[in-house]
């Protein structure tokens, strides 16, 4: 059923409880329309010509709508056209109804032309930190009636988001499985190394993993997507537990500002970890990246304002540098 039938079934249920019982679809819109053309105009002539119909064809329609009601709406002579007491109670209802529609028609209009609307998308806070954000202000600056959410969430809980339908779509480190989800990969994130400045590692422009070997190694916690992947990349790499597990980035420079280790990160975290002592370091392997992801639940299609980020993001994200043209901490680039 319509969402006009609906509306017409609501209104009118109560007060033509026989009519909708047995003609749920019957009432359409087009006969809803000539009753208010024919009540505005009061003549049978200007009506059908407003309804582009032939005048024999629009009295048609009025007659129809009487025999469905079971009342006569109009009264009519040669001369003039007038609202019967029945006409006047179902003028109430056909009211409402054409406001209403009227009402999603405007409201359509406005979230296709993105003038209003809602868009909730997920990430892993590290892609949070710099380029989402500056996505969304633009999406604010250019289309202030959009309402925003951004949810900062490890990957696992940006799956479940998405699948619940509580986020448009993610941004995410990892692609969930392919029943569920319609994925594209956006890039290859690389991981940097984040030690001291005055850490031997740190002389060169770049260092290769192996170099990492009896290094003491500060982690970051296992719930989230960074260590999930720092697993392959570190595999066959000798480094030293710290003994430390942490969950920000912050805290983790923190730990490494003061002489407690090293540890690697994804270039998008970068931001976090700067201190005046510590600097970031490109390395070499390629295996050392982290693919990134954009996630949304298959067969179901975006809002208007969903699809317009979606197909921005996917368009731009890859030739965008993850955070901003700035050196990481220490300058290195």
């Amino acid at each position: 059923m319509s969402r006009y039938a609906v509306s017409v079934y609501w209104i009118f249920s109560n007060d033509y409880p026989d009519l909708l019982h047995n003609h749920p679809m019957d009432l359409s819109g087009r006969l809803i329309d000539a009753f208010l053309a024919l009540e505005e105009t009061r003549h049978f002539g200007v009506a059908a010509r407003r309804c582009n119909v032939s005048p024999s064809a629009f009295s048609q329609a009025i007659s129809r709508l009487e025999r469905l009601v079971g009342a006569r709406l109009f009264d009519r002579d040669t001369r003039n056209v007038a609202l019967t007491p029945e006409g006047e109670s179902f003028s109430a209802g056909a009211h409402r109804i054409a406001a209403e529609i009227s009402a999603s028609m405007s409201e359509l209009r406005d979230r296709a032309a993105h003038r209003t609307g809602k868009i909730a998308v997920a990430a892993p806070p590290s892609l949070c930190v710099e380029w989402m954000p500056r996505m969304l202000a633009e999406i604010r600056y250019e289309h202030p009636g959009i309402a925003l959410q951004l949810h900062d969430v490890v990957s696992d809980r940006c799956l479940e988001l998405v699948l619940r339908g509580e986020v448009d779509f993610g941004v995410n480190a990892q692609p969930g499985n392919e029943l569920e989800f319609e994925t594209q990969l956006l890039f290859n994130e690389p991981f940097y190394l984040v030690c001291r400045a005055d850490d031997p590692l740190a002389r060169g422009a770049s260092v290769w993993l192996r170099e990492l070997d009896g290094a003491v190694f500060i982690n970051v916690v296992r719930s989230g997507s960074v260590w999930q992947h720092l697993q392959s990349v570190l595999a066959g790499v000798n480094v030293c537990d710290s003994g430390f597990e942490v969950a920000q980035f912050g805290t983790l420079a923190g730990l490494i500002d003061c002489g407690l280790g090293l540890s690697v990160v994804p270039r998008s975290t970068l931001p976090l970890c700067v201190r005046q002592s510590v600097t970031a370091i490109p390395i070499r392997d390629k295996k050392a990246v982290r693919p990134i992801y954009i996630i949304r639940r298959r067969n179901r299609s975006l809002s208007s304002a969903a699809q317009m980020l979606w197909d921005r993001i996917a368009v731009s994200w890859p030739q965008q540098q993850v955070v901003s043209g700035k050196s990481p901490p220490g300058g290195h680039d």
